[in-house]
């Protein structure tokens, strides 16, 4: 009789894969077993159709599974009387976690049933959605290894999860209203607490809404709500989120395309940042056209949406730059919102909203979080443990072990002792998830980042790879990762951000490079004001134009760009996008990272008129005479326009594919306009859509420099 092993990796467990192998090998008369192990999950299987089973078995998978590797060898006949699911075994933790995913449709379904024991019950979900990441505590993803272990299943729940024809087998958060967590709010509970929350968000009122990976601050849209939101969070101009309850009214308020669509309402639902039609949106999204806009993606937001009729303010809950709140008490200490609606069921690790743009018919990542994150691969060739510990900005970590690769959600800015402390953490925790003792650590060049400073207190080997060849490093990694067709080609690699320590001690942000050589880059400029000039974009204006003659009638700004005081030299394009946002009188201060460039797409007219530049010895300069002397209301065009010919310009110079990276390219008009012309010119190019091009890939990009190193020299 054949009888076969299989050991499968990747996303195998908590997505419905035992009970998927498990009905095949019964429907196809096979004996054996199935189980989890920490590695992933063993199969065995004897019988006349093993091996067709081998065949057959990857190609009908549940929707959440992926799939890295599968291993088969032939074993012994065990004589097996059945086909069972067995116990986990422990071991060498080595399967991938999945991510939190947005309820499904089969339990939105079961939800609204009058008929069905969780009709209206809030934390309803099966194997194909649901929590995972926010509530595992460690491997194997067994319920005892989850938040849930404190909530003993009923009789009825039991039963469903031992039932492997169950969408619920195995669903290691299964509960229903007579023995899950519970929802409050004030002396209310489960449906009728959300029936009091809509009431009160009519109201005008501000909530506290524990979602999967954290609390919201949620509040009526279009009303004096956000107004005072934005007054509670300190929080004057950045744009806030607005949940609809459908796609229908997403469409009534935004132009929306097809591929947008799609990712809107995609399993993984992440915010979408789309244009917004006339419909005024002002207070959510002050002075720009865009509105970052998603769905109710879990059972708690889909019944508050049954219960209201108008679109909600959906923000993380916390202080600017300190991680999302996940504790009562945290968000009690905040004194944001007026009223809590909370459950029992302890929050693990926090998770943010992941974020994205479409360009062309795939995301461009701004953050990965709930839906995507942890993303995790299997490598082609070992590797030490390693862990990369990113920049400073848009924090994640990579850690890298044997063949095994996992990139963390988003963390955020290390900008305060409270999101260094979450940084450690998420460090610790994924560590102690894998059993995992990285022996080397690489970092940013900055010596002063705190990221820099942990890894060098780990006492292990340390490796310094300069931000902007990260980001390169990064794109290839994505590409290889994919197998993507040019993953083996030369590039030119263009690598536009707002800053990032170079090897000659210039904040760089404006550079070209074909492998790990810097071919090329924009012209230096000294800008006077140091960090105060990241805010108050007038001295990056009035040192830009300085260097081009024009002098300031500041007599300040004039002795300390004579003497060099407290100024920096910079190739950036982000601190370019800053000062023409100031001499086309669109503002004279960064609101928020990215507000200059949204405020020039914003302006943005069309057409082929540019100015002129030239690109001789690797620097790139662009005719800022012409510029700063230009009709204010030409110039975000024209600006926009002579990016996308430089692109262009030197793509042809080199003869190479064009790769984009930084965060100069999450502005979606450039890179669509550059992309566009590329095409026409028959220019191959790339840009990610698996992980974000501003500086959450860092930590990703660091270790594949890392890897590729060691495989040259083990």
């Amino acid at each position: 009789m054949q009888a076969y092993k299989i050991v499968v990796t990747g996303r195998v467990q908590g997505v419905g894969f035992r009970p998927t192998i498990f009905n095949l090998a019964t429907s196809m008369g096979l004996k054996g077993y199935v189980r989890n192990d920490a590695q992933g999950v063993e199969i065995v299987v004897e019988g006349e159709k093993a091996k067709a089973f081998i065949e057959r078995f990857s190609d009908d998978l549940p929707p959440l599974a992926k799939i890295e590797t599968i291993e088969v060898r032939k074993v012994p006949s065990q004589c097996f009387g059945n086909f069972s699911i067995l116990k986990s075994e422990e071991g060498t933790k080595r399967t991938f976690i999945s991510p939190d995913m947005s309820v499904c449709p089969a339990c939105k379904a079961e939800l609204f049933n009058p008929t069905n024991r969780r009709f209206h019950y809030p934390f309803i979900n099966c194997t194909h959605c649901g929590p995972r990441y926010t509530i595992i505590t460690d491997l194997p993803y067994d319920r005892k290894n989850t938040t849930m272990d404190r909530f003993t299943m009923c009789q009825k729940c039991r039963q469903e999860y031992e039932d492997p024809t169950s969408r619920f087998f195995h669903a290691q958060p299964i509960s229903c209203p007579d023995c899950g967590p519970r929802l409050h709010l004030g002396e209310y509970e489960g449906y009728e607490a959300i029936r009091q929350a809509a009431r009160l968000l009519d109201e005008g009122k501000i909530l506290a809404i524990k979602g999967v990976g954290g609390y919201h601050l949620v509040c009526k849209a279009q009303s004096q709500a956000v107004a005072e939101l934005r007054k509670r969070k300190r929080r004057s101009k950045k744009p806030f989120a607005v949940m609809f309850k459908n796609i229908e009214a997403i469409r009534e308020v935004c132009d929306i395309q097809e591929t947008e669509e799609r990712l809107i309402t995609s399993k993984e639902n992440p915010i979408v940042i789309v244009k917004k039609k006339d419909t005024d949106f002002g207070l959510e999204a002050p002075d720009i056209d865009r509105l970052g806009v998603f769905l109710p993606y879990n059972p708690i937001y889909v019944l508050l949406f049954e219960c209201i009729d108008f679109p909600l303010v959906v923000t993380s809950a916390n202080i600017s730059e300190e991680p999302i709140v996940k504790e009562e008490e945290e968000i009690e200490k905040l004194r944001i919102a007026d009223v809590l609606l909370w459950y029992d069921r302890k929050i693990e690790r926090s998770c943010d909203d992941s974020v994205a743009v479409c360009v062309e018919d795939r995301p461009l990542f701004y953050r990965l979080g709930r839906g995507y994150a942890p993303r995790s691969f299997k490598l082609s060739n070992l590797l030490p443990p390693v862990l990369a510990v990113g920049a400073q900005q848009k924090g994640t970590i990579v850690l890298g072990f044997d063949d095994t690769l996992i990139v963390s959600p988003h963390i955020g800015d290390i900008a305060n002792i409270a999101s260094f402390e979450y940084f450690k953490k998420v460090v610790e925790d994924f560590c102690k998830m894998y059993d995992v003792a990285p022996q080397y650590v690489v970092h940013d060049l900055h010596p002063m980042y705190e990221t820099v400073r942990y890894a060098k207190s780990l006492g292990i080997q340390t490796y310094a790879m300069q931000h902007h060849l990260s980001h390169v490093y990064a794109v290839l990694a994505e590409m290889e990762l994919s197998h993507h067709s040019m993953k083996d080609e030369k590039f030119l690699a263009l690598a536009w951000d707002g800053t990032g320590l170079g090897t000659d001690g210039a904040i760089w942000g404006g550079e070209a490079f074909i492998e790990d050589e810097r071919v090329a880059h924009f012209g230096y400029f000294d800008i006077v004001g140091g960090e105060r000039a990241i805010k108050d974009i007038r001295l990056c204006a009035w040192s830009l134009a300085r260097k081009h003659g024009f002098e300031m009638g500041d007599e300040l700004f004039a002795l300390g760009y004579a003497k060099k005081i407290n100024s920096f030299t910079t190739s950036s394009v982000g601190r370019l996008f800053d000062a023409v946002a100031y001499f086309a009188q669109l503002t004279d201060r960064q609101e928020y990272e990215g507000y200059t460039g949204l405020l020039i797409e914003k302006a943005y007219r069309g057409g082929e008129d540019r100015y002129d530049f030239y690109i001789e010895n690797g620097a790139i300069e662009i005719d800022f005479t012409a510029l700063i002397k230009d009709r204010k209301e030409r110039i975000p065009t024209r600006f926009l326009n002579t990016l996308r010919d430089i692109i262009v310009a030197m793509a042809k110079e080199y003869d190479l594919p064009m790769l984009f990276s930084g965060g100069v390219f999450q502005n979606k008009t450039l890179l669509t306009i550059a992309i566009d012309k590329l095409q026409k010119a028959g220019i191959p190019y790339y840009f990610p859509s698996l992980f974000p091009i501003n500086d959450a890939a860092i930590s990703l990009g660091q270790l594949w420099w890392f890897k590729n190193r060691f495989e040259a020299n083990p």
